[in-house]
């Protein structure tokens, strides 16, 4: 009779650790947000609806879509030019009064929202400004270490129930 009891018990709690993603996460506090400004130059394709320069005038689209580096305010060059210049076309802070006033920082760029198209030297860059929602370390800490450790003792626990089940059939119990 204790054996039965035992596979149950086993096979029951190996199942409930097996499907911890059911259950796990558990949000804990608020996402942290991330700002960051990428600017890379326009390539050969549209971009948005914005060609190369004589794309831009042909159609149309390129006077009122395309900023001056010039009309940008000290704040906005200054993220541009930083941004620019990073060994990854970009940079990212995390306290929002870091952010430049006149750029906005959505979480979907569109082309006018997050998304300039700004002329410098007769070159087309694109500035990406945008917000990102990281997961709070304790969250990121369940997904790498506490989901997989508890999915492996699970399974551990359903083939001991399986061996528990074997045992007592094969030793006559």
């Amino acid at each position: 009779m204790r054996t039965p009891l035992a596979v149950a018990g086993l096979v029951a709690l190996g199942v409930c650790l097996m499907a911890n993603p059911l259950f796990l996460p558990v949000s804990i506090g608020e996402p942290d947000p991330a700002y960051t400004h990428t600017v890379r130059p326009v390539g050969e394709g549209a971009v948005a609806g914005i060609g190369s320069p004589a794309a831009g005038a042909a159609n149309g689209s390129g006077g009122d879509a395309v900023v001056a580096y010039a009309d940008l305010d000290p704040a906005a060059r200054a993220a541009f030019d930083r941004a620019r210049d990073a060994p990854e076309g970009g940079f990212g802070v995390e306290d929002p009064d870091e952010r430049v006033d006149s750029l906005s920082y959505p979480a979907e760029p569109t082309l006018g929202d997050g998304l300039l198209i700004v002329e410098r030297d007769g070159e087309r860059y694109e500035l990406w400004t945008r917000t990102v929602e990281r997961e709070p370390d304790a969250v990121v800490v369940q997904h790498v270490l506490v989901q997989p450790i508890a999915f492996l003792a699970g399974f551990l626990a359903v083939v001991a129930g399986a061996a528990v089940a074997l045992r007592g059939r094969l030793g006559g119990e």
